[in-house]
């Protein structure tokens, strides 16, 4: 296995933290998940990373709603949500489910820490419904427009073009609309 290579799951999330301000920060996350255990992966540098760390806590929050998801990727949105029953923390009022967690160990040697949590609560609160192809495609897209910094130009076109494709097919207005917000995202960071 590579250094880079994860040993569990990669699950994406909207991760909830609280700021110093008392106001919620929401974080589009992939982390480690087994079982008990969830591993979150911030950049060093970031305000999810300075509230683990003062807070020791965080909300990991599992939704279908790929709009928001890439909002928390790109932007600081702030949608409805509901305190936490096990930690200080703010969970999603949309989520699909939740686990509450606190901080374990802190490891922040490279460019991402490496946090690893233990749950103390969990919550359900709608269905799941799925993605369907658009959904894969804009999150992917999300993703690479959050690290559009650091990786060559051509490529980001190129895979944003190879995503569009599917989010023509297959999208409904909220994958449309997060689609544009990717696409406006990186027209501003590489033109």
């Amino acid at each position: 296995m590579s250094a880079t290579a994860a040993t569990s799951p990669i699950v994406e999330t909207v991760t909830t933290t609280i700021n110093p301000d008392r106001t919620v920060n929401c974080a589009a996350m992939g982390v480690e998940w087994e079982g008990e255990i969830i591993v979150i992966k911030p950049y060093r540098g970031t305000r999810t990373l300075r509230n683990l760390r003062a807070t020791g806590a965080a909300v990991i929050n599992l939704t279908d709603d790929i709009l928001l998801f890439t909002q928390a990727a790109l932007d600081d949105p702030h949608p409805p949500t509901r305190p936490a029953a096990a930690i200080d923390g703010a969970v999603l009022a949309d989520a699909c489910s939740w686990r509450e967690v606190t901080v374990e160990a802190i490891a922040a040697s490279g460019p991402r820490a490496r946090v690893t949590t233990r749950v103390v609560g969990r919550g359900t609160g709608r269905e799941f419904l799925g993605f369907n192809r658009a959904r894969h495609a804009v999150l992917e897209a999300s993703i690479i427009a959050s690290r559009a910094r650091r990786l060559p130009a051509g490529e980001i076109r190129a895979e944003l073009a190879r995503l569009q494709v599917l989010v023509d097919k297959t999208a409904g207005p909220r994958e449309r609309e997060a689609m544009e917000l990717v696409r406006g995202h990186v027209r501003a960071d590489i033109g």
